[in-house]
């Protein structure tokens, strides 16, 4: 009889094919977790970047709410006598940078639109009398005027300050 006999090279090839069966799964699997870590690191910039940008519109807003309620104040004070004469005897703001809005009470309230959280509001005090170097000239009168805006959120909050000089009468 004759038989048929398999060549030692094909066996061990075979053996060498069955060992490496699980390899493939398991570089794919490490790819697969390696670019899943890329993504999510990618969404995870993408959403700071978001939240910077939120922020820095609220500031926006703040900043442009709190200038609207700086120009209706200075239009107030120098075209109403009443707003003028409230002025005159308001006490100062001790700490601009820290008044709330509410105590001591504004002088008026601004309108920025609807895209603000709260209307801004704004503080009316004299400061001092200006006068000329030459004698007999009339004094000029210096207020200050300071507004108080958020954004559209409560936590960006803008305070402004200008100063107002009016002509003597």
């Amino acid at each position: 009889m004759n038989a048929v006999q398999k060549p030692v090279a094909l066996l061990k090839k075979g053996s060498l094919i069955q060992q490496q069966n699980g390899a493939t799964l398991i570089v794919a699997l490490v790819m697969l977790l390696l670019i899943s870590l890329l993504a999510i690191g990618g969404m995870q910039g993408s959403i700071i970047q978001e939240r910077m940008a939120s922020n820095a519109h609220d500031g926006a807003m703040s900043f442009q709410a709190s200038e609207a309620a700086l120009r209706q104040s200075e239009n107030d004070i120098m075209n109403t006598l009443a707003t003028r004469q409230n002025a005159y005897t308001e006490a100062l703001l001790a700490t601009p940078w820290g008044w709330d809005g509410a105590n001591p009470a504004p002088s008026g309230t601004g309108d920025a639109g609807p895209d603000v959280s709260t209307q801004p509001v704004y503080h009316l005090a004299r400061l001092a009398d200006v006068c000329p170097i030459e004698p007999g000239q009339p004094c000029f009168e210096r207020y200050a005027s300071t507004s108080r805006a958020l954004g559209g959120s409560d936590q960006a909050i803008t305070i402004l300050q200008s100063t107002v000089l009016l002509a003597p009468e």
